[in-house]
């Protein structure tokens, strides 16, 4: 009895992106099983090849990533938290002024409407932005797109930036943080129960981002705790970023390659005003919060909480300090869009 039809595109995507990562691996690229897996299903998307990712094991790929951040908190974590304040508070100017300028930004080059040029302009999550626009009106299709294309283009230019501009030596990061030895039976016990339990309590909570941030929670309280090593071992960790570069990728199955490159250009423009203004906020910031830039910057990157936690972990720049700051922002953009979409002008003109 041949496995059913949906079962072989799931498997065939997922050993598409593995190649990617493979490939992207060798050439000791930044972040090279997420990003290999992200170019080889977006090519075959955009080929109109039938890639489709199993999103039903996604939840599980993320409490793997917020296992593995768990696992690497300080022991100093509430001193360390103390002189985040500054930068924590600063989230809320950041969130206001990029919404402001994106969206005026959207206007001038784009013909979304209200709606969709608010949401698509909000620096949140793919599905709140999606599921918040498409309530008020906008077009769900253009704000998903929007926003992937701003995962997908900040994901790709900071690592290479990072490592090419920046000097960041990611074959080092990743041979220092090799594990060497498996987990003991104990400590898969505890990876388990944190992964399973950390996506309750997430779900239970309401927690953006729950699936990450859940497991995260809860093997930091183990790590912390001083219970048998439950840091995820190399190959899970690479699974977990080939599934999740797979999941980017498949985004943009039947969209037209020629709408998929307006896209870029727009995106494109949106993104580098994104990283332009996180940009003059870390270098305003860096001096008084006594953060190193480079974790600044990552901190107020535009980029989604999983993939950016993924990169503050590739390049070794304080990924408990760039993940946080990213679930703080996730929580300004849900309490504050339905205040300032209303607060908004509105163009005057018939849209």
């Amino acid at each position: 009895m041949s496995p059913p039809p949906l079962v072989l595109r799931w498997t065939a995507t997922v050993a598409l992106g593995a190649c990617g990562g493979w490939a992207f691996d060798r050439l000791n690229l930044p972040l090279a099983w997420m990003l290999g897996a992200i170019a080889a299903t977006t090519a075959a998307a955009l080929l109109r090849a039938p890639v489709k990712a199993p999103q039903k094991l996604a939840p599980v790929m993320f409490s793997v990533v917020g296992v593995l951040l768990g696992s690497g908190f300080p022991a100093d974590i509430l001193d360390r938290a103390g002189r985040w304040s500054l930068s924590l508070a600063a989230l809320a100017p950041y969130v206001v002024l990029i919404t402001v300028a994106v969206a005026a930004y959207f206007r001038r080059v784009t013909t979304f409407d209200h709606p969709t040029r608010f949401f698509s302009a909000c620096p949140g999550g793919l599905n709140e932005m999606m599921l918040m626009g498409s309530a008020k009106g906008g077009d769900e299709a253009a704000i998903a797109l929007v926003h992937g294309m701003r995962i997908l283009t900040v994901v790709y230019i900071l690592p290479f930036a990072f490592q090419y501009l920046g000097g960041a030596d990611t074959a080092a990061v990743r041979a220092a943080s090799r594990t060497a030895a498996l987990p003991s039976l104990p400590g898969w016990a505890i990876m388990a129960a944190c992964a399973g339990l950390g996506v309750c309590l997430g779900k239970w909570l309401r927690l953006p981002a729950g699936v990450l941030i859940g497991p995260m929670l809860l093997s930091a309280a183990a790590h912390l705790s001083g219970l048998p090593n439950a840091r995820p071992p190399d190959a899970l960790v690479h699974a977990a970023q080939v599934m999740i570069g797979s999941g980017i990728g498949c985004r943009f199955v039947g969209i037209a390659p020629r709408v998929f490159g307006r896209a870029v250009l727009v995106s494109l423009g949106s993104t580098a005003l994104m990283l332009a203004i996180g940009g003059a906020f870390a270098l305003v910031l860096g001096p008084a919060s006594g953060a190193g830039i480079a974790a600044l910057i990552l901190a107020y990157s535009p980029g989604g909480i999983t993939e950016m936690s993924l990169v503050a972990l590739a390049l070794d720049i304080d990924p408990l300090f760039v993940s946080t700051h990213h679930l703080g922002r996730i929580i300004l953009v849900l309490s504050l869009s339905p205040l300032l979409f209303r607060l908004l002008p509105r163009p005057r003109a018939a849209e």
